[in-house]
C-alpha cells in the first residue's frame, strides 16, 4: 500500500490534483445530492488522507473520507425513496 501511496503523490505528483478534484466533487455531490459524486470524491481523498494519517498529531485523518461515505449512503437511501413514491 505504502508504494501504491508513494507513486501516486510522489512520483507522479498527484497530491494536490487529488486533493482540488476531491473538494470539488465533492462540493457538486452536494449541490446535486449525488450519491455517485460523493462516493467519487471519497476514492479521491482517500490517498491524501492517508498520507496526512503518517504525521503523529493526524492520525484521525484516515477516518475523513468515511464522512462522504456516510453522506452518500444518506443520499442513495433519500434518493431511493424519492423514486419510490
Amino acid at each position: 500500500m505504502e508504494g501504491i501511496m508513494g507513486f501516486l503523490l510522489g512520483s507522479l505528483g498527484l497530491f494536490y490534483p487529488l486533493l482540488i478534484a476531491s473538494v470539488i466533487t465533492f462540493l457538486y455531490a452536494l449541490v446535486k445530492r449525488s450519491w455517485i459524486w460523493m462516493l467519487l470524491s471519497a476514492i479521491l481523498l482517500y490517498p491524501d488522507a492517508w498520507f496526512f494519517s503518517g504525521y503523529p498529531p493526524f492520525p484521525w485523518v484516515k477516518f475523513v473520507p468515511l464522512i462522504q461515505v456516510i453522506l452518500a449512503i444518506i443520499f442513495y437511501l433519500l434518493n431511493r425513496t424519492k423514486s419510490k413514491t
